[in-house]
């Protein structure tokens, strides 16, 4: 039985007459202008050539109708059905398996699988071109990337002439004059009109320069305008400091968080968040894998991660989450204005489907780790947390509280006792089109697949 047979069934017909549709109108592979000048991967699942038509109509699709709040969950199909040299070929094409062991064993990704009874999340190979946040994004949702920038120039017309871009500006920069002050640094109101022009700049759709092939790699304020435009929470799991090559902690990494799209009402907002993995100062998706194996496979209640970071044991900060208003005095103390962890938890709350769930010490790696491991940790983290002023205060207390993790005293059924932590809902959902894509992206795979194993095959015949 072939992959088409194995792999998944319910082939979508209304794709079949694309390809002979495209080549007859001359426009069947023929790349943009964007995508003649940049590099792309050569793997994964819409560089598939049967994928480049269905691509072609989803995106077609997608800029008829809107973009806003879109409700699609990408997930990978289940892998594990295929022999293990086929399926760590396809996870090999698939997965950023560099970001995927760092951030595991920096203990910020899937520290909640320890017993193998939660779902593990996947960072899917995403190109590296300056716009791998809209590239990861568009993945996450749809399965395949932003190469015609559609996602891009609406984060520019966003930043330049939106409604909400005003408000965005003023939590940038309410924030950003805390970073100022724990680097000694002042801006000057034009400073300030300048910085917030280049944050415009930065999301333009053009190439670097005229000898680039790459864009403007983007920041924490696109991300959290990106959650405006998707009407959508984006939460990224990041390593939360850089460390040189002997693991050393240089300087914070400020991406990790998580994004909410403030200036939109919750009613009117999605509450699957969007995944976002950020390593190397490169952003991927995280996906899950579905599993017949998984309890929860074809439930439409879909599946639950925590909402805690591993090392603090408090809650993931939220990121942006003042605007001081419009008529704020930018030389009034910030002190004025305090966001407490317990108003963070409550817009958390507004803006995702939580709850709370018992974890018992099995299933979570990094929070069962030695008093001692996570005290050398701690001291080494504030350590450097002190070369950062005010910034550098706050993250010192919050990593005085890893030795005081708050425990639940709730009885599991074997009798321990656990952790109650809070929990994000996550719901996949494809768009209709994926299917087909996968289908056709496996059944390429497993061509690449062997051709690449009849080599060492014949050598062994000839041995």
């Amino acid at each position: 039985m072939s992959l088409h047979d194995t792999a998944m069934s319910g082939a979508l017909s209304m794709y079949d007459t694309l390809n002979k549709e495209s080549t007859a109108n001359g426009s069947a592979l023929e790349p943009t202008a964007n995508e003649g000048a940049i590099k792309k991967l050569s793997r994964g699942i819409s560089r598939a050539t049967e994928n480049a038509d269905i691509v072609k109509y989803a995106r077609r699709q997608l800029e008829l109708g809107s973009i806003d709040m879109p409700e699609f969950t990408f997930s990978l199909p289940d892998l594990s059905i295929y022999p293990d040299d086929f399926r760590q070929f396809l996870e090999k094409e698939l997965i950023e398996v560099g970001c995927l062991n760092s951030l595991e064993n920096a203990g910020r990704l899937n520290w909640w699988c320890g017993g193998g009874k939660n779902r593990v999340l996947w960072p899917l190979a995403t190109t590296g071109d300056g716009n791998c946040l809209l590239h990861a994004a568009s993945l996450g949702m749809w399965g395949f990337h932003d190469r015609e920038l559609s996602l891009r120039e609406t984060l520019y017309e966003t930043l330049s002439k939106g409604e909400y871009r005003l408000a965005l500006f003023r939590r940038w920069r309410w924030r950003q004059m805390d970073l100022n002050a724990a680097a000694g640094l002042s801006y000057t109101e034009a400073e300030w009109m300048s910085e917030r022009q280049s944050i415009v700049d930065m999301a333009s759709t053009y190439p670097r320069n005229h000898t680039s092939t790459s864009y403007q790699s983007l920041e924490e304020i696109h991300i959290l305008t990106l959650a405006h435009i998707l009407r959508r929470p984006i939460i990224v799991v990041a390593e939360t400091m850089l460390r040189d090559s002997e693991g050393v902690a240089m300087a914070p990494i400020p991406f990790g968080g998580i994004y909410l799209p403030f200036e939109v009402p919750p009613s009117s907002c999605h509450k699957t968040p969007l995944l976002l993995a950020y390593h190397s100062a490169h952003f991927s998706p995280l996906v899950t894998v579905d599993s017949s194996s998984d309890p929860s496979e074809g439930s439409i209640e879909g599946y639950s991660i925590p909402l805690v970071d591993p090392d603090t044991g408090q809650l993931y900060p939220v990121l942006f989450a003042i605007d001081p208003g419009p008529d704020w005095v930018w030389t009034a103390s910030q002190d004025l204005l305090p966001c407490e962890a317990t108003t963070m938890e409550v817009l958390i709350k507004k803006y995702l489907q939580c709850e709370y769930q018992v974890f018992m010490p099995d299933e979570m790696d990094r929070l069962s780790e030695s008093d001692a491991t996570r005290s050398k940790t701690a001291k080494q983290l504030m350590g450097v947390a002190k070369q950062f002023g005010s910034i550098g205060k706050s993250v010192s207390k919050k990593f005085w509280s890893m030795a005081k993790r708050p425990k639940s005293h709730t009885a599991s059924n074997s009798g321990g006792y656990g952790d109650t932590l809070l929990c994000v809902r996550i719901r996949s959902k494809r768009h209709k089109f994926v299917d087909q894509m996968l289908q056709n992206y496996l059944e390429s795979a497993h061509e690449r697949y062997a051709q690449k194993s009849l080599p060492s095959t014949l050598s062994f015949l000839f041995l």
